[in-house]
């Protein structure tokens, strides 16, 4: 009989309240079918578009409130899962709002921030705060490491000399390097869960032909990662999850 092995959800960028309604929703199942031990949110799970500085549409007009409800909102779905450990990293999208508070409103500054708006730690979530990174097992964790674009995972990977996990790029890829005795290095990125129709920045972007929704899994053997896998969603339709789909 082989040994349990523990498993990981990833969860890449959402950018609630603009998210892909449907690719999250089918990789909301797929992570409640693949009964994960630990699930990571990879930071810019809200969007925070109310406190942006970038120029915004005059025909878009939505309240901070609102963002903060629906993330609680997407946010409860996972917590009526049975795992054992619920992981979010903050992304730049969160750092939107600590940026809004020095600027605006200085004195609310360590009174009013994301992971309190979100009630994390009352949900039993932990928390990592933008531009930390977390060691997870054998692989760093982070919502980036300073890099973007389709390698930004592999760059960060030769430069740290260890196993990466990132969001940010909102692209997919894994990544594997091996050696001669044995020993496995893997750097991923798992997508995004946004709707680019949406999500007002990505107008401003000349490359974005290769944003792709997904999310990612990963088993932990003895310690470490023995496997990484990213998890395409197609079509907003459906995803292949262990043999199965899943819609």
């Amino acid at each position: 009989m082989g040994s349990r092995l523990t498993r990981v959800a990833f969860l890449p960028d959402t950018h609630v309240p603009f998210h892909s309604k449907a690719a999250l929703q089918i990789a909301t199942n797929a992570i409640r079918r693949f009964a994960p031990d630990i699930l990571v949110v990879l930071g810019d799970f809200a969007d925070f578009y109310s406190v942006s500085f970038h120029d915004k549409s005059p025909d878009r007009s939505i309240k901070l409130k609102a963002e903060v409800k629906e993330v609680r909102k997407c946010l409860s779905k996972f917590e009526a899962m049975p795992i054992k450990r619920k992981i979010f990293l903050m992304g730049n999208h969160e750092y939107r709002l600590e940026r809004y508070l020095t600027n605006k409103a200085p004195e609310l500054f360590g009174l009013v921030d994301s992971h309190k708006l979100f009630e994390l730690e009352e949900n039993g979530w932990e928390w990592v705060p933008y531009r930390r990174s977390l060691m997870l097992y054998n692989m760093a964790v982070s919502h980036d490491f300073g890099s973007s674009g389709a390698n930004a995972a592999s760059k960060a990977m030769t430069k740290l000399g260890t196993g990466v996990v990132m969001g940010h790029t909102h692209r997919m890829s894994v990544v594997s390097r091996g050696d001669a005795g044995g020993n496995l290095t893997q750097a991923a990125m798992f997508g995004w869960l946004g709707d680019i129709t949406e999500v007002g920045y990505a107008n401003r972007l000349s490359v974005k032909s290769d944003w792709f929704h997904g999310f990612g899994i990963g088993y932990v053997y003895k310690g470490e990662f023995a496997k990484i896998s990213a998890i395409p969603i197609i079509d907003e339709s459906y995803c292949i999850l262990e043999g199965e789909v899943v819609r």
